[in-house]
Formats: C-alpha cells, structure tokens, sequence
C-alpha cells in the first residue's frame, strides 16, 4: 500500500509539472503571437516617394550643372518628444548646444523653436540637411538627444554659385519659386511624390533610408520626376561676362551694370548677366535678383541712331554722303535747345561716326512719327520679345503712352536720338542683330530643349524670324557705317585685335524723377556691336548705370565690350579677319578650278 500511495504521489506531481510546463509553452506562444502580430501592425508604413525637381544646365558642349535638386533631411523641434531623462534643464541645455553644433545654426534659433513648439501638432524648423553624418548625429545619440522630429525632403542646390544666378532664378526656403528659369518653367521643373505603402523588415524604424519588405506592398504610386532644361546660355562665355562688369563697376564707381552676348542668325542667347551678383545658395536678405537686362527699361541714348539711320536709308530719305546742315551752336527747334557738336554742312556718315545729334534730329524730321513709330515697332521695341524669363519689361516708345499722332513737335527730333523712349538691353541688342543678320529680326530665346527624366524630347528651342524691318542692302550700309565709329569715331576703345567691330556708343541722360527733368549727374553708359563687322557671328551689349566721375560709353562700356568681344571670339574659335580673307580666297580658288 505505501509503495502505491507513493507510485501515485510521483503521477500526481509529474502530471502537475507537465500541466505547469505546458501552461508556460502556452502563455510563451501566445506571448510571441500577439507580441509579433502587434509589432506587424506597428510596422505598417506609408511612405512618400519624393518626386525630383528637374535639374537646369548650361548649353556648353559639355553641359554644367547650374541647379540640381538633392535628397536631404528637414529636422523640426519638437519638445513634446522629449524623453523624460531629458525633460529637466540640464538636459535640454545639452540638446540645444550638441543641435546647434551639429546643424550650424545659432543656439538662440535652436532653443527658440523648441520653445515655440508646445504640443504634438506643432514643430518648428531646424535645420535641413543631406549629409548622413547630420542625420545619424542628430537621429542615432538617443542618450543625449530627442524631441526631434525628420522627413525626407529634395533641396535645390546651384552648384556654379552665383554664376548666371539672374537667369537661373531660385527656390526660397519654402521650395517656392522665384525668379528666373525656375520660376518660368516651375510645371516642367517640378516632380510629382509618388507613395508606397507595406510593411517595414524591422531591423531600424529609426533608419535614415526605410525598408519596405517587398512581398507586403500593397499601394504604390510611383513618384514623377521632373524634366530637364539646358540652356542657349554658355557658362564660359557667361564667366568672362560676370568677371568684366564688375571690373567695369567697380573701376568707374557705377552702381551697377548688365550685359548681354547673342547669336546673330538664331538669336539664341549666349550669355547674360546683371552685376551686382548675387548667391542662390545663400541669400542672407537684401540681394537684387531683379534682371536688369530684361526688366530694366531705359533711355538707351545715341546707341538708337543706329536704328534711325537705318530707317532713314531704307526710306531712300538719305545715302551716307546726303550733306545735312547742323547750322553753328545749339540746334533751337520747337522752343527746345539739343547740343551740336559741328557746324555747316556735315555728311550722315560722318554725323553718325562723330554721333552728332542734329544730324538725326534733322533725319528725324525727315521720317515724320508716323514712320518712326512704325520702325521703332518694326525693330522690336515697344513690345515684349517673349523671352523666356519672367518679368520681363515691354519699354515705351512714348513715356507718355501717346499714340504717334498726339505726338508733339519735339517728340520727332528726340525719340531718333534715343531719348523720349524706354527700352531693355534685350530689344536693343535684338535690333542690332538684325542689322548684323542682314535685316532679319529673330526671336531671342535662351532654352535650347526641355528632355523627360526618361530622355524624350519634351521641347526644342527653334531659331524664329519674327521681321524683316530693312533690306539685306541698307544692312550691309549700316554695318559699313558702323565700322567707321570703331576705327576713326567715338567706339575706339571697342575695338578687338585681329578682328573688325561694328558698333555705336551711347550716353544717355538718366531720368530724374525727384525733380522732374534729366540728370546732370547720373547716366548710362553704352557700347552696342557685333563680330567679326562683315562677318557677324555674334552681338555684345554693355549697358553701365550711373558710372563716375567718367561716365561716356566710349570710355567706360566700349573697353567693356571689347574684353568680352575678344573673349568671346576666343572661345566660339572665330576666324580672324585675315584668315577669313585668306579662307574665303581659298574658297573661290576652288569654285574657279571647279567650273
């Protein structure tokens, strides 16, 4: 009997230690199961997919980058994420400093935007950066860091800095955009965030680039980039632009200056800058990105009696030798004085290589305003020329906005002179193009193509003729007459070794309209032309505000335009003039023994 008793005490306990283990298998199991179902459920991630901002490039052979969008990080304080070992002061003035250590801001900034975020909901501004090492300073150091909360966002960077910066435009802090490029073409630029939605593996929910297990995605929307655009711009030729205006500005004390450089059969804009400058990446308050070269209408000065004369040969009005009498002192008309730099009788080709105002006054006369009007029009000025920038000015034939017949006695004589009238650099060395195109007015344009992230040809710049407002014969005269101002008249310092420069200096009176009248101080400085002169390649503008104590333009922008000239030359590898000779002698050589 006692060896049963025991025999069943020993079945009892082992049936109780099994029932115990079991029950422990049991809670253990469930334990896992709901531990692991819960963790499934706290990995259920959506995401968004950044959709990237098309990038921007020069129109060189080997085309630069000049704005790129980057993955980065957005870091927000967030003061209800603090951990509770980080809750007292003593803490907190430790993430402040290591934060403001790690993103390079000040303290104050750091401390002020945790302070402002008192709830859940609401964070404020850090920081944004797309360096891993931030990230994983700022996201991985929980023992001495929280309360901050991280979202994947693209920065635009521009990595050329201020280089073609009035053209390019740029993003504000905001991403919004500006000016420039980025702001005329923001639909195209911009991508479109795409989103995917599954479960995360579970090795980091903190990692800084999330995994989404594949087999569990059950959402996605792909993300849209955006498209690509390269410029007519070159950044050679635009580097050696920047680099003369403010060698210009800054050796005749100007307040500013702008220039641009342009192909004379296409039209295509090779360069184009405003000085002073300024830096996308960094803008701290204060900088002009306002393009003055589109946005900026002015009184051009003599530089328009290129226009004039032009109009008055097409008209048969005059030939270059038509004898105009300029009478001794001021010319007096209509109640009005106008300087006169000679006397008695003077030719139009000299009255244009000395740039005497009563020759075109007088011609002015002669055209009537009818007919001014119309080849002011007929030469582009008066209208925008549609160039794609935003911004940009329309200038006036008449400041008053009068129509050609409420025009009055003086209008004539003033406007021939390029005075009475606003126009931009753009329509003015548009117009001298044509001249040097042989009459051919085209559109300017500065977007060579717009290409789709996947490479497809979303648009292509096209030379477009936009008038014909002279005969390819009047050009030709003119671009004679204007080789004359630059080897015997006011443009002698435009000139370019081993080329011939056709070209037209202007100083023009600025508008005062504090006291209601011309300034005796303040002036434009112009040198207008093109190169090779019988063989045009290329135009060059240069427009200097307000230069002194000098301040013609053939002594502060013709040395201006020469510089860029020569440059410009250099790197398009543009004949000389006797190698064109000894080219074109070649050429016939051959068609003779051809024949």
């Amino acid at each position: 009997m006692k060896e049963e008793s025991c025999e069943k005490k020993w079945i009892i306990g082992f049936t109780v230690f099994l029932l115990v283990v079991l029950l422990g298998l049991s809670a253990r199991l469930s334990y896992f199961h709901l531990a692991n179902h819960s963790r499934l459920k706290h990995n259920d991630h959506k995401q968004t997919l950044l959709g990237i901002r098309g990038s921007i490039f020069d129109g060189s052979g080997n085309p630069v980058q000049m704005g790129v969008s980057l993955p980065a990080w957005q870091f927000e304080a967030n003061r209800s994420g603090f951990r509770e070992k980080h809750k007292k002061q003593e803490a907190r003035e430790v993430i402040f400093d290591r934060v403001a250590e790690v993103l390079t801001v000040p303290r104050e900034t750091v401390e002020s935007a945790f302070a402002f975020s008192t709830n859940s909901t609401w964070s404020r501004l850090l920081g944004v950066s797309a360096n891993p090492d931030v990230y994983d300073a700022l996201m991985r150091d929980s023992r001495h860091i929280s309360g901050i909360q991280v979202k994947e966002i693209a920065t635009r960077s521009y990595p050329q800095g201020p280089l073609m910066a009035h053209v390019v435009g740029f993003l504000d802090w905001q991403g919004k955009s500006v000016a420039g490029i980025e702001k005329k073409f923001e639909d195209d630029l911009k991508g479109t965030d795409g989103i995917i939605r599954g479960k995360l593996d579970g090795r980091d929910l903190v990692d800084k680039w999330v995994r989404v297990i594949p087999s569990t995605i059950y959402d996605y929307v792909p993300p849209v980039h955006g498209n690509n655009i390269y410029l007519t711009l070159d950044s050679n030729i635009q580097y050696s632009v920047e680099k003369v205006l403010k060698e210009t500005v800054e050796k005749f004390n100007a307040q500013g200056a702008w220039a641009i450089v342009q192909d004379v059969k296409t039209g295509a804009i090779l360069a184009m800058a405003v000085y002073p400058d300024f830096n996308p990446n960094g803008l701290k308050g204060g900088e002009s990105w306002r393009n003055d070269a589109i946005s900026t209408p002015y009184e051009p000065g003599s530089v328009m009696k290129t226009v004039t004369l032009a109009a008055a040969l097409n008209e048969h009005l005059v030939t270059a030798n038509t004898q105009i009498d300029v009478g001794y002192g001021p010319f007096m008309y209509a109640g009005t004085s106008l300087k006169n730099t000679a006397s008695g009788n003077v030719t139009v080709a000299r009255g244009f290589k000395i740039s005497n105002n009563v020759v075109f006054a007088k011609l002015g006369l002669e055209l009537r305003p009818q007919r001014i009007d119309a080849y002011m029009r007929g030469f582009g000025f008066g209208e925008r020329l549609e160039i794609e920038l935003p911004d940009e000015a329309r200038g006036m034939i008449d400041a008053k906005r009068r129509s050609w017949r409420e025009w009055d006695k003086v209008k004539p004589t003033r406007v021939p002179i390029g005075q009475g009238i606003s126009v931009t650099a753009l329509q003015m060395i548009n117009a001298y193009s044509a001249v040097a195109n042989g009459g051919t007015l085209m559109r300017p344009y500065l977007v060579k193509r717009i290409v789709s992230p996947t490479g497809q040809m979303v648009y292509r710049g096209e030379p477009q003729e936009i008038g014909r407002p002279i005969r390819p014969e009047v050009a030709q005269t003119v671009r004679e007459l204007m080789i004359d101002v630059t080897e015997e008249g006011t443009g002698l310092k435009a000139r370019v070794p081993g080329y011939t420069v056709a070209g037209k200096t202007g100083t023009a009176q600025a508008w005062d309209s504090k006291i209601g009248a011309y300034s005796t101080t303040d002036y434009y400085a112009s040198f207008v032309g093109f190169v090779p002169a019988r063989n045009p390649v290329f135009s060059v503008l240069v427009t200097v505000d307000r230069a002194k104590p000098v301040y013609t333009g053939g002594s502060v922008a013709a040395p201006a335009f020469s510089q860029i000239a020569a440059a410009t030359a250099r790197y398009l590898e543009v004949l000389p003039d006797d190698l064109q000779n000894e080219h074109e002698v070649e050429k016939r050589s051959v068609k003779v023994q051809t024949r």
